[in-house]
């Protein structure tokens, strides 16, 4: 691709409600360019004026590059595409006997809905512990999961059996079918790209006109309903259940505060886009803990390696890459990072990643680079990536405020990344198809940053006895090292309020401490029966995640 002008079309009056549209744009498509010319620009966004003279992305190798077509992909899956499609839904872990009253499901303890699991049926046996937890973390959260194991099929019956069961959301392990999408321009050049919008959106008509097994057109309203994330490996078409298994430890671990403390970002920003500067961090983060590289002098493929060796919540990355591998532009020359130095070298630490940068999010090409983000083959360093958003082909996000802004206000990246789509508007013109229509979100959707700061419990160590009297505790835990931080601590005893149960089980808090800038507190416990506490950190106003309970009980 070439350079270019991006924006928004005029608004029609479906678009009136959108704040602010943008007016007066026109488009063409040339070949596999996509070119804008841009009059006005919303101010309500910060980028608009980078926006308005944004080069294209490019796909950039190192060698000859041949991306992968769906006939490659229909190749290689044609065996489990031809199964009749079939799904099992299969028994939810149960938790344990304090926790009994979540194994209901009730708007009280669930009130974020019901979300989707869906597991490639070839490898739930060995994955299915970690799918376990995984249900039991995100129902501590509010999600209400299910798990339903997927056999054979085309993305037709993956849709319908989604929008059955009408969820906020699904997490697509395995080799679940990816959908494709054909842009055909004017001189008859072909751009076909997974095109996961098409899970998100199950309201709109998806049309194949020539029925070639993918779709070439997309309308009614196209606003998308749900989020869909995918653990889909970079290895073994998808299906590695190693790497699944790690990711699953790995997400348990975040959530239980020991993957590391963050709160702040990284901007990097290669030459063709100096203007992004921080790429709207700011929606999210306070300027201060946001890290922008847009010198072109600057940016190389040497800094972007020990930046994104640090430990923080997101990276941005702007660059020219192709599925395998990123290009930096250095003076008149090019340096690279491939997918090997990831997977066998130095993993990402980071936890969360937007690839600005075409066609890494390429989930069905071996080694695609978007995996090496959140997957680990146990390299030379740890790898801390959750989720990733990409692209499955040239074009990304652009309008990232729309992003970032609903993290910023306590959203999930799942709820956020639907957001983003939402503000595109309820349809989509052909720009907005060639860039956007290849964006995949890579990783578990109900995370944010804010989940893995959670502080640990020390003292009383869980299921401690007690004897003495009065009944005077004093409450432990380790600190989240981060700036300005304070904490909140909750005591809850059972029948205290209601007989044999505890003051969560109906919706109420027996007791909660704030604005504690210590990492202790004292507390008088109420008498001779089990108690548990928890504590969570506070950051800026936001209230990061409880730790697990911690349970003790006194006998006299």
């Amino acid at each position: 691709m070439g350079n270019g002008k991006s924006g928004r079309k005029t608004p029609s009056q479906a678009k009136g409600k959108q704040l602010q549209a943008v007016a007066n744009l026109r488009s063409q498509i040339v070949g596999d360019r996509t070119l804008f010319n841009l009059q006005a620009y919303p101010r309500r966004y910060k980028l608009g004026r980078a926006y308005a003279s944004v080069r294209n992305l490019e796909f950039r190798s190192r060698d000859a590059l041949r991306i992968q077509s769906f006939r490659d992909y229909a190749s290689l899956r044609a065996g489990v595409l031809a199964l009749l499609f079939k799904a099992t839904e299969k028994p939810r872990p149960a938790y344990p006997a304090e926790e009994a009253y979540r194994n209901a499901q009730s708007p009280l303890h669930y009130p974020k809905g019901t979300m989707l699991v869906l597991v490639e049926a070839a490898i739930y046996d060995a994955v299915a512990a970690g799918v376990n937890q995984y249900v039991l973390d995100v129902g501590r959260d509010g999600y209400w999961a299910t798990i339903h194991t997927i056999h054979g099929g085309k993305p037709a019956n993956v849709r319908a059996f989604i929008r059955s069961r009408n969820p906020v959301g699904a997490l697509l392990v395995g080799s679940i079918a990816a959908p494709w999408y054909d842009i055909v321009d004017a001189n008859g050049h072909h751009d076909e790209f997974p095109c996961d919008l098409y899970y998100m959106e199950t309201n709109g008509t998806w049309t194949d006109a020539d029925a070639n097994g993918k779709f070439d057109g997309h309308a009614g309203d196209l606003n998308p309903e749900i989020w869909i994330g995918r653990l889909y490996t970079p290895t073994q078409q998808g299906s590695d259940t190693g790497l699944i298994n790690d990711y699953f430890a790995r997400n348990h671990k975040f959530r239980a505060g020991l993957l590391g403390h963050a709160r702040s970002a990284l901007a990097y920003v290669d030459d063709d886009w100096t203007g992004f500067d921080d790429c709207a961090f700011d929606a999210m983060f306070p300027a201060s803990a946001v890290t922008k590289y847009t010198d072109p002098v600057t940016t190389d493929a040497d800094l972007y390696k020990t930046e994104v060796d640090q430990l923080r919540s997101w990276v941005q990355l702007c660059a020219h890459s192709w599925p395998q591998g990123h290009q930096f532009t250095v003076g008149g020359a090019h340096e690279y990072i491939d997918s090997a130095y990831f997977r066998d070298t130095n993993p990402p630490e980071a936890h969360f990643y937007n690839l600005f940068c075409c066609g890494p999010g390429r989930y069905t090409e071996p080694d695609y680079l978007a995996g090496w983000y959140i997957f680990d083959k146990a390299g030379g360093g740890t790898c801390r990536g959750l989720t990733a958003v990409a692209s499955s082909k040239s074009g990304s996000m652009l309008f990232f405020e729309d992003f970032y802004g609903p993290q910023g206000a306590g959203k999930v990246i799942g709820d956020a990344f639907v957001d983003w789509w939402k503000a595109r508007g309820p349809d989509h013109d052909d720009g907005e198809r060639y860039w956007h229509y290849g964006m995949v979100l890579l990783g578990d959707p109900t995370l944010a940053w804010w989940k893995g700061n959670v502080p640990q419990p020390i003292q009383p160590a869980n299921g401690q006895v007690f004897n003495h009297y009065p009944r005077t505790l004093q409450f432990k835990w380790n600190a989240v090292n981060l700036p300005g931080v304070k904490y909140s601590v909750e005591v809850d005893a059972f029948h205290a309020i209601h007989a044999n149960q505890w003051a969560e089980q109906t919706g109420q808090v027996f007791a909660v401490y704030h604005n504690i800038t210590a990492t202790q507190l004292n507390h008088s416990f109420v008498g001779a029966q089990p108690g548990r506490w928890r504590v969570r950190a506070v950051i800026g106003g936001v209230n990061c995640a409880w730790s697990p309970w911690s349970y003790f009980r006194f006998t006299v």
